[in-house]
């Protein structure tokens, strides 16, 4: 009974290292106000998720909070997430409407969930 206790140990120790990371802390997300797209109703924001993770992640379980900034204060914010696999020092992007003012929006920003 030692010996497997001691042999599960070891095979405990060594599979550990290489178990996925958390997502939420491999992406560095940024958001930049998307320009190609005129409404009178709001703003799209494209938003970027980079891995610095040395493995691939699912980026899918990576929910953010988009905000419309304007004078300081947020003027409108919308959810969202991305989807799918990011490998290794990749990257992902999504795009995401916020319903604001357009003509007050001096910024954009993005905040993990």
């Amino acid at each position: 009974m030692r010996r497997f206790a001691t042999a599960a140990f070891v095979c405990l120790a060594w599979v550990h290292p290489v178990q996925a990371n958390d997502p939420r802390d491999c992406m560095d997300l940024s958001a930049s106000h998307d320009r190609d797209v005129e409404s009178p109703s709001g703003v799209r924001v494209t938003v970027t998720g980079r891995n610095h993770c040395s493995e691939s992640v699912d980026s899918g379980r990576v929910w953010f909070t988009v905000k419309a900034m304007g004078n300081g204060d947020v003027i409108g914010s919308q959810g969202g997430r991305f989807g799918g696999m990011v490998t290794a020092q990749g990257q992902v992007e999504t795009k995401v409407f916020v319903v604001c003012d357009p003509n007050r929006v001096s910024s954009v920003s993005v905040e993990r969930n």
